[in-house]
């Protein structure tokens, strides 16, 4: 890497925030799912450590798999595109949508193979990656009968967590996903990067927080409950970081608001009525496919 790459390489700076963003929830779901699971005797502090550990390898494999790729396939010298991929970033989300319980070793080949897979699919197709890899990863072990949200410690205090511990993102629920404060905290990093779809997050929170409180209100659903409900399904998380991937989702403003209001408004149904939280992964996959339909619903909001 030749000097000045940084301060030169835009994209990379661009898609190194994108990483960084994820930094503080990877800390906090080694802490939720390894630390804690080692300090009350659960787990080994080696075996602790996987929720560290994953993560980097999946980001350096990913790496490696870009420089193979543009040089066997793309017949590429120039290695800055390798380095411009936000590739790293969707397979470190699609391992934080994991189930802490979910087989890690599978998943990390499930990662990298979807990631291979799609590089051949046609680009025509705007295909949510790390909404794909969580249906096809709960479909998998759904039917193998191992899928399971809750790590052994969880098991054995649920009954002991109030409110502020599900906020805090103690509560039962996928690797990275249930803490709210590190996904606002993620969010707080992705608005300094121009390219990041904010209006995408704030319409479907908009729209999911519109939702539930006629639920609330007309529905009869209790307020702790619509708040447990959004704490653990990740809805926070899923917004931010998976419903605007910005690979699969509109360009246009309008497109962008219109889709994000639909995903907050189908999120909060799928997770307060049907009690069915992959719904919000379906939900991305099939609105992403329909993004090239959201690029020509053409508003005029100045």
């Amino acid at each position: 890497m030749k000097n000045g790459f940084l301060k030169g390489n835009k994209i990379f700076n661009i898609n190194l925030l994108y990483v960084c963003s994820l930094i503080p929830i990877i800390l906090f779901a080694f802490y939720k799912n390894g630390y804690l699971m080692y300090k009350n005797g659960y787990m080994s502090f080696f075996k602790s450590t996987q929720y560290i550990v994953i993560p980097i390898v999946i980001i350096v494999l990913s790496y490696v798999w870009e420089v193979y790729y543009h040089i066997l396939f793309k017949k590429e010298e120039n290695m800055d595109n390798v380095f411009n991929t936000i590739v790293p970033f969707a397979n470190a989300l699609c391992y934080l949508v994991c189930g802490p319980m979910d087989k890690l070793y599978i998943t990390v080949p499930i990662i990298v193979l979807l990631d291979i897979i799609l590089k051949f699919v046609d680009k025509r197709l705007d295909i949510n990656q790390v909404a794909l890899f969580k249906i096809i990863l709960f479909a998998f072990l759904s039917i193998l009968g191992m899928y399971n949200n809750a790590n052994l410690y969880e098991r054995a205090v649920s009954i002991s967590f109030e409110l502020p511990d599900y906020f805090l993102g103690r509560g039962i629920g996928e690797i990275g996903v249930t803490s709210a404060v590190f996904a606002m905290v993620g969010f707080i990093i992705l608005i300094f990067n121009k390219y990041y779809k904010y209006d995408i997050a704030i319409c479907s929170v908009v729209a999911y927080c519109i939702v539930g409180l006629v639920m609330y209100f007309v529905g009869g659903l209790k307020f702790s409950e619509l708040l447990i409900n959004s704490f653990t399904s990740g809805f926070l998380f899923v917004s931010i970081f998976v419903a605007s991937f910005s690979n699969a989702t509109p360009v246009v403003r309008s497109g962008r608001i219109l889709y994000g209001l639909l995903v907050g408004f189908l999120s909060c149904i799928m997770i307060n009525v049907l009690d069915f939280n992959i719904g919000m992964y379906i939900v991305i996959l099939l609105l992403g496919l329909c993004t090239p339909l959201f690029n020509k619903f053409r508003v005029n909001l100045d």
